[in-house]
């Protein structure tokens, strides 16, 4: 208890994963780091496989994040490969619950889809849902809701992580 008391003194960045998965390799990453990270998932069975990592200053919770609330304000929100399984009808709702969640300053991380409509693919032999809006109405919405767009890359390229349609770094301003 100590060690967690000590820790929240002096690594206080908080961060989110939505849609952390098994914890691995994004909360994992960060918390190694030094960060008290958040991750939650609508995944019982992701969650029960993230809380196995054992990280002394993580939670993991099964929770939606169009639902999610808290008090405490986060400093960073990453969502890696995760808001697209939300529904397209939804899609909107995202950013003012991101902005409700960030400190002023903290910045939001994501990947996206980057034209407007809704899909069905297979991955590991399961079928997925799929769905995003169009880059610009992604901008609007982020800047609607206090943001502004520290950089947005379409068909992002990176080894370690692959090929991305979009990925966004913005940071809440107001």
């Amino acid at each position: 208890m100590v060690r967690w008391i000590l820790h929240r003194i002096f690594y206080t960045l908080k961060i989110i994963d939505i849609g952390c998965g098994t914890g691995y390799p994004i909360a994992d990453y960060l918390h190694q780091q030094g960060f008290i990270v958040t991750g939650i998932d609508i995944s019982e069975n992701m969650i029960a496989k993230a809380k196995e990592l054992h990280l002394e200053y993580a939670a993991f919770l099964v929770k939606d994040i169009l639902e999610f609330t808290s008090i405490e304000k986060y400093d960073a929100i990453i969502a890696f490969d995760s808001l697209w399984h939300i529904p397209h009808n939804r899609q909107q709702d995202i950013y003012p619950i991101v902005s409700s969640l960030l400190n002023v300053g903290g910045y939001f991380l994501f990947t996206h889809g980057k034209s407007d409509g809704s899909i069905t693919g297979k991955m590991f032999g399961e079928t997925f849902y799929y769905s995003a809006l169009d880059v610009k109405k992604v901008h609007e919405l982020l800047i609607a809701n206090g943001f502004i767009i520290v950089s947005s890359i379409e068909n992002y390229q990176e080894k370690t992580t692959g090929d991305r349609d979009l990925l966004i770094v913005a940071q809440k301003v107001r």
